[in-house]
């Protein structure tokens, strides 16, 4: 800069240091889905007059799925003949034209050459060439018709045809009624993530969805009795509603008490549970809740609605079926920036089928656990169904207790470590709330198999309460250095918080001048993840090392636009098994620690 006038100054410098901040690590992204019998968009109407068929599309609130008259039906007449593009040259019955208007005709012949149109005392003839004594017409020339049907018009009106169903108003044109079927636009019903801090703002989440989705899929004029213009003053009124209408909270509770919809919000209630703060939750309305929940990236459906959430590190969906656990499993591994929290079957042996994984980013964990019967389920909530000696390992529960996955409240528990100890602290050996019990037990002997698989067990101990007794991921087979959740997770942690606190470095000047900033502020990162406890080693140098230099970026990476920072860290990993030598000495006993 340059000073010409004499004077004070003030110019603003680079302090240098561009300090990182770990990003989020105990927000889940919650994902349900519901039944969703897709709403009728329109009414495909098919009609043939024996050589050509023709399609029309009308709405479903002015003509239904069998073909009849279900609103005003001028304007269905309108909506009918704008779909199939009818003209008044089109008529092909008059007869059946005047009908519709009302009129008692009957037609026959009149003078020469001519048919007689009579109704009561009033008669009109028109050329028999153009209109045949059955009141059909029988000419091609569209003047001539139009010339026919105003001449009938100025005795006998025929502006204001009455059809009780498409059928009747075809047939005036000469087509024959084949169809009316309904179709959908709208196959599956979402609405995108939306964060939730504690249980009521989640329950009031729920009713404004839920009213939302009736007033999209719904008549508002049968659910309210009155009629709104604007969609948003339509759900207001239903969620008004549905705290003061006694068929409207019915209505609610049947919403709720799907088994898909319990295991969702008994999901997200065991999180809260648990201390669990920030969540995102979502719903998918599906009419197969076996269906794929990665199959419409464009539309932001199923896992793709969590996108564009960048705080988002833990992905669960209770009670998913396999195939759409090991999609979300390997949507995660793609992403890398996210963990799946998986649900195994409320009983099982050990042995039962689970998504591969190979670098760890989910985890899966049994049995089932029981839950307080909450006030809006109606039923006994969800089935769990046990056949053959498996099912004597099902504790059952008595009337006031049902079985939920538990996914939602080891997210919460993976939130309160997170808040109390760190993402490097393993989440177990924590006591799970909010539950009354489990859907099994499993012994310390029986744990083994599950352990070795990466599956991990929350049991019951003797005045120690329900813990979660296993850390493992789902890598455990495949990779075992990324079979503890801690280690992933810490990872995760890391890589993504030095992505987002580097972007700074994007276009600057490919130097050694950017090389030792780069140093310097991943350096002054790990030193404070070290500091807190997360890496291994008495010194920094034990516990991690940053190298951006000449030798890291040579000509050719330059180049191409590249800055290559290698980063090493060793990670704690979890006393998973604390084994004390204890052998025979002449003073006495000696115990060794290992």
């Amino acid at each position: 800069m340059e000073y010409h006038t004499p004077g004070v100054y003030i110019r603003e410098v680079d302090s240098g240091a561009k300090p990182i901040s770990s990003v989020s690590t105990s927000t889940p992204g919650f994902l349900g889905l519901f039944n969703h019998e897709p709403a009728i968009d329109a009414v495909a109407i098919k009609g043939s007059d024996g050589t050509k068929s023709i399609t029309g599309k009308v709405r479903p609130q002015l003509v239904d799925t069998k073909g009849k008259i279900a609103g005003d039906t001028d304007d269905a007449v309108t909506a009918l003949t704008s779909a199939f593009k009818l003209q008044e040259s089109s008529v092909r019955n008059l007869k059946a034209l005047m009908e519709l208007n009302g009129h008692k005709v009957s037609i026959g012949k009149g003078g020469s050459g001519k048919t007689k149109i009579t109704v009561g005392k009033d008669s009109v003839e028109v050329a028999s060439d153009v209109l045949d004594v059955a009141g059909k017409v029988v000419t091609e020339d569209d003047a001539a018709v139009e010339d026919l049907l105003n001449h009938v018009n100025t005795t006998f009106p025929l502006d204001k045809p009455k059809p009780k169903t498409a059928k009747d108003l075809l047939e005036v044109y000469g087509f024959e009624f084949e169809s009316a079927t309904g179709t959908s636009l709208m196959g599956e019903y979402s609405v995108a993530p939306f964060p939730v801090t504690n249980k009521s703002e989640f329950f009031r989440w729920l009713q404004s969805y839920f009213a939302q989705y009736m007033v999209e899929t719904r008549s508002v004029e049968d659910l309210l009795g009155r009629s709104y213009d604007d969609l948003d003053d339509a759900a207001d009124a239903v969620f008004e509603a549905l705290t003061s209408d006694d068929a409207m909270k019915d209505e609610f509770r049947a919403f709720l008490s799907q088994e898909s919809m319990f295991k969702f919000v008994a999901s997200v209630n065991g999180f809260y549970d648990n201390g669990g703060g920030k969540a995102y939750v979502y719903l998918l309305g599906t009419g197969n809740l076996e269906c794929s929940i990665r199959e419409n990236q464009a539309e932001k459906l199923g896992l793709y609605a969590f996108d564009d959430v960048d705080d988002m590190a833990m992905h669960v969906a209770p009670g998913l079926s396999f195939n759409q656990q090991r999609e979300m499993l390997e949507h995660c591994e793609t992403r890398k920036d996210r963990f799946a929290i998986l649900d195994g079957p409320a009983v099982s042996m050990g042995d039962m089928d689970i998504p591969a994984s190979n670098k760890g980013f989910g985890a899966m964990y049994v049995p089932w656990v029981r839950v307080t019967k909450p006030s809006w389920l109606e039923g006994n909530g969800p089935a769990v169904e046990i056949t053959g000696p498996m099912r004597r390992k099902l504790i059952k529960t008595d009337k006031t207790e049902v079985y939920c996955p538990p996914s939602g409240h080891v997210a919460g528990v993976f939130a309160r470590v997170d808040a109390e100890r760190g993402v490097h602290k393993a989440p177990a050996n924590e006591i799970l709330m909010g539950i009354t019990g489990l859907s099994q037990n499993i012994n310390r002997l029986e744990q083994g198999q599950y352990n070795d698989r990466g599956i991990n067990v929350i049991r019951v101990f003797k005045d120690r309460g329900i813990r979660i007794w296993g850390a493992r991921t789902l890598a455990t087979k495949s990779d075992p250095s990324w079979k503890y959740i801690n280690v992933r997770r810490l990872f995760i942690m890391v890589e993504q918080s030095i992505m987002v606190g580097m972007q700074w470095a994007v276009f600057e000047p490919n130097d050694q001048f950017l090389w030792s900033k780069l140093n310097r502020d991943v350096r002054a990162y790990l030193m404070r993840v070290w500091r807190s406890g997360a890496l291994f080693g008495k010194t920094p140098e034990e516990a991690f090392y940053v190298k951006c230099d000449s030798e890291t970026n040579p000509r050719y990476l330059i180049d191409a636009g590249q800055v290559n920072v290698q980063v090493g860290i060793c990670p704690v990993k979890p006393a998973e098994f604390v084994v004390f030598s204890i052998g025979q000495w002449d003073g006495g006993g000696l115990i060794e620690g290992g």
